[in-house]
């Protein structure tokens, strides 16, 4: 099981760390109206043109990395004489008790909205991919300090796992506006789960013996697996087409949305996304340890890295004696999955025609904790073919987000881009966040007239 969680999850999730140190709250399409896929994030908004139709595969791209820990420039040093070091108690005193490592990725296949009346309609299909690894700070204070700082507290490893999940959503969505003030929608989602790891419980503890300075470990832990058999295999056999037509793993969620205007200068708006769940069948694997206790003495570092051995052959060491040190039992039951919650909550206030400031609230609620992020936004419409949205977030326990976004339209062709921190795209490693979000759309019945434009939902 080890072996499986660290070559599909482990390591690509931290290749991706080492090449970008970056977020996964793409507040940025929230806050600029005049895209129509600002449509997911609220689903009472009504897209400025009466019909639009996405580029098939391009409408809209999106990868986001984060991590709420530290920067490489955190651990990573530079000497006088251009050598680096590793100023590793720098980093440890940048952790938190809980530290997430994330990456996402979402791209859209199929998309098209239209109004009928003040009802407006809209269809995507898009897929989804994204993988979270939540450790602990003792976990890296172990693996720097060793086992001795826990002799009179021991080391709590709770909360550490790996969740991971690629599904594609096919979404309906409708909104009215009920009145002139009024506008309501919801979006039902049907979803088809390709992939899947869930840590469901990960409650972990060592405590080191101060007399022979040994570990002795308590588990309770279930970690559940949905994916291709090639990997369970540990082959090459993969067949590609067979896994993007799984529809075995099924699932429902919903968004909800609504805004409202005060006034003429004023509007609130708020929105809950993703209330829903999969059910995993296909190529099921659950691994458990649970309420075990066992010492762990360590590895023969004679065995490890013998004249006659490798890297490889000490890893397979590694791997086979933590395997066999947290006895996992493996069962293959099915399981479901919640996804997990967005809400928005967003003010706007009109300055001018062409002229607005807005305050989002965004939560991301994941394993029952809320992750709130806070953006101040600023939105220019130059002309009737050009938008522009700049803001500040504190976001993933970083201050220096400072996000620009613009679409351009050109005829019917709508091309746009946006980003949640610029400073992270041109110094990714002294950034824990950044983004990129792009997309071309064709858009029809574009007619703006800024006193009856909607507001930023």
């Amino acid at each position: 099981m080890i072996k499986i969680l660290y070559k599909t999850i482990l390591i690509p999730t931290f290749i991706l760390f080492s090449i970008f140190v970056s977020a996964q709250n793409d507040v940025s399409i929230h806050l600029l109206q005049s895209v129509p896929q600002s449509i997911y994030t609220n689903p009472s908004f009504n897209p400025e043109a009466k019909i639009y139709v996405g580029i098939p595969v391009l409408s809209s791209i999106y990868f986001g990395i984060s991590h709420s820990g530290f920067a490489y420039n955190d651990i990573i040093k530079r000497q006088p004489d251009d050598s680096l070091y590793l100023d590793v108690d720098n980093m440890l005193s940048k952790l938190k008790k809980n530290n997430y490592l994330s990456a996402q990725y979402n791209w859209e296949i199929l998309s098209f909205g239209f109004k009928v009346g003040k009802n407006y309609f809209s269809f995507n299909a898009t897929e989804k991919i994204s993988t979270r690894f939540t450790y602990p700070e003792d976990l890296l204070k172990l693996a720097w300090k060793g086992n001795t700082q826990f002799i009179d507290e021991p080391a709590d490893f709770s909360g550490t796992g790996v969740n991971m999940t690629h599904y594609r959503e096919y979404a309906l969505g409708y909104n009215r506006q009920l009145s002139d003030k009024l506008n309501v929608g919801l979006r039902g989602k049907l979803l088809y789960g390709k992939a899947n790891v869930w840590t469901e419980r990960s409650g972990i503890t060592l405590r080191t013996d101060p007399a022979t300075f040994d570990l002795t470990a308590s588990s309770d832990i279930v970690l559940n697996m949905s994916l291709p058999q090639v990997v369970f295999d540990d082959s090459l056999d993969f067949d590609p087409l067979g896994y993007v037509r799984n529809t075995e793993n099924t699932g429902l969620a919903f968004d909800f949305g609504a805004s409202y205007k005060i006034n003429d200068k004023f509007t609130v708006a708020a929105s809950v996304l993703d209330i829903g769940k999969i059910s995993w069948k296909s190529n099921v694997k659950n691994f458990s340890s649970e309420n075990a206790s066992f010492t762990f003495e360590g590895i023969d570092l004679n065995d490890f890295f013998n004249k006659d051995s490798t890297a490889k052959d000490g890893f397979e060491i590694l791997m086979d004696t933590l395997e066999k040190t947290f006895d996992f039992k493996e069962t293959s039951n099915a399981y479901s999955t919640w996804l997990p919650g967005i809400v928005y909550l967003t003010g706007v206030y009109n300055l001018t025609r062409k002229d607005k400031i807005g305050l989002l609230v965004r939560a991301d609620i994941f394993n029952s904790k809320i992750l709130p992020s806070y953006t101040l936004s600023y939105n220019k419409r130059f002309f009737n073919f050009l938008s522009a949205v700049a803001s500040y977030s504190i976001m993933n326990r970083s201050y220096t987000n400072i996000g620009f976004g613009m679409s351009l339209q050109l005829g019917p062709f709508q091309i746009y881009a946006l980003n949640d921190n610029i400073y992270g795209l041109f110094a990714p490693t002294k950034s824990k966040n950044t983004n990129i979000h792009f997309g071309l759309n064709l858009v029809f019945g574009y007619r703006i007239k800024p006193p009856e434009a909607p507001l930023i939902f």
